[in-house]
């Protein structure tokens, strides 16, 4: 009988479409066959304060769902935390139909240790700025070989993941994934509240309809601004929109006040194409010298209540959130510290002069969890990332448009406004797909590079512009 039984629900397993081997990687779990539209996979401890979150996405018709990373640990095998995360999105792929994946949870305070693990990816790219960065494209990225097998990021089995060129990638994304990196409660009470408001609030506002591009002479030692170049064509796509350029090259960019202003009057989508850095946004002028045109400290200067905006930040570095506010290592930081939290109290009493960072807290995720003010979303970069000059191809269209950063930065735009998909992941998604579907990132490290740092900061399922 127990035969009878084993082999019926083997049958069914296949004529639902479920394989057998979606299951065996589970511990202990009841199989569920509902569908819903989007995982969020969080500590428990965070449950209370991601619930308005969930409910409000069931009010829009967004089917989501909660699972704790504690009950992922306890009924799904992998070789470490991040395998078993990715075990589960691949069983919720295939027992929920599951379409959007957001993980909540960064750093836990003043440790080294995750709520929501990374898989850090291992590839040495000349640069003389470390090996190893984020990428969350690995929780993207479920199957390989035409979706017949999962993807481990091991080719060779080595039991080393990730290592380039060792092990070579499928890199198309399988669902859209997304990161709140909150590292306490207070920031999962203010990106939640910040989504909410933006869905329930922005359609219909006036101030959605400007777009901000930031740029300047990227490449001084080259001819022509190549910034202010990739500015103008993400613009271009932009049909129907204010833009506000605010280039080194007209005089409209002079410091970070600039900015500050700009997007303080509101703005749909913020743009930026210059130079990276962990805490800042750096514009190259043709002399040598930058302009800085955001900085960490500059962010308590935003006033932008319920008027948040897109975040693409073209540059190096601005989403490396392993790199965390209260993050102790040694006596010399807890020193640095204390110096950072002085220079940010004395700094309200004395006018502004360079900037300077005790702390190199990401950019992007600042401007994200900045409470009533910054942006509701980034799609940035975790490490370094590429640019290129000239044309090459003389095909009329600027090199950096077509490949490594550049390209996955214009590309944001013209998927919202020419092919007019409005789900902030689906974006994600399509950025990705369309780059490895069109570059050599299997032979070529710095195009694989690209998409394996491009990341999304913030909510997969969010409907641009809110709902009517």
């Amino acid at each position: 009988m127990r035969k009878i039984l084993a082999i019926f629900f083997i049958g069914f397993l296949i004529i639902s479409g479920i394989g057998v081997s979606a299951l065996s990687h589970i511990k202990t779990i009841t199989t569920n066959f509902d569908e819903y539209d989007m995982v969020i996979i969080a500590p428990s401890d965070f449950l209370s304060q991601i619930q308005p979150l969930l409910d409000h996405k069931k009010s829009h018709d967004v089917q989501t769902i909660f699972k704790a990373v504690e009950d992922i640990y306890e009924e799904f095998e992998g070789r470490d935390q991040p395998e078993q995360i990715k075990y589960f999105i691949k069983y919720a792929i295939e027992n929920y139909n599951i379409r959007y994946v957001l993980l909540i949870g960064g750093l836990k305070g003043n440790t080294e240790e995750w709520y929501v693990p990374v898989r850090h990816v291992e590839l040495d790219d000349g640069a003389g700025r470390g090996t190893f960065f984020i990428s969350d494209l690995y929780y993207a990225d479920i199957y390989k070989n035409d979706g017949t097998e999962f993807e481990d990021w091991d080719k060779n089995g080595d039991g080393i993941i990730a290592q380039w060129p060792k092990d070579k990638f499928d890199l198309h994304p399988d669902v859209c994934i997304g990161r709140l990196p909150c590292r306490n409660t207070d920031e999962v009470i203010t990106v939640v509240d910040k989504i909410i408001s933006y869905e329930n609030n922005v359609n219909g506002q006036s101030w959605f309809n400007k777009m901000i591009v930031v740029g300047g002479d990227t490449f001084p030692d080259y001819e022509g601004y190549e910034g202010e170049i990739t500015c103008d064509y993400a613009a271009d796509y932009m049909f129907g929109f204010d833009i506000i350029k605010l280039y080194y090259s007209t005089g409209e960019l002079t410091d970070s006040k600039d900015v500050i202003n700009a997007i303080n009057n509101g703005c749909g989508f913020f743009f930026t194409r210059g130079k990276g850095g962990t805490d800042r946004i750096r514009v190259p002028r043709s002399d040598g010298t930058e302009i800085i045109a955001l900085h960490n400290n500059d962010i308590d200067d935003l006033t932008n209540k319920d008027m948040y905006s897109i975040m693409i930040l073209g540059e190096c570095q601005h989403g490396q959130f392993d790199k965390a506010k209260g993050k102790i290592q040694n006596s010399f930081d807890f020193l640095r510290q204390i110096l950072t939290r002085l220079l940010e109290f004395i700094k309200k009493f004395q006018p502004k002069s360079q900037p300077i960072s005790l702390l190199n807290e990401c950019i992007a995720w600042k401007l994200v969890n900045k409470k009533d003010a910054g942006g509701i979303a980034a799609l940035t970069n975790t490490h370094i990332c590429y640019a290129d000059i000239g044309d090459k191809n003389q095909n009329g269209i600027p090199d950096d448009v077509e490949g490594y950063g550049g390209y996955l930065a214009v590309e944001v735009f013209r998927l919202y406004n020419e092919e007019k998909i409005d789900i902030l992941g689906e974006i994600y998604f399509n950025t990705v797909e369309n780059y490895v579907s069109n570059q050599p990132v299997t032979t070529n490290k710095i195009h694989c590079k690209s998409v394996q740092e491009w990341v999304l900061i913030g909510d997969p399922s969010l409907k641009i512009g809110g709902y009517q």
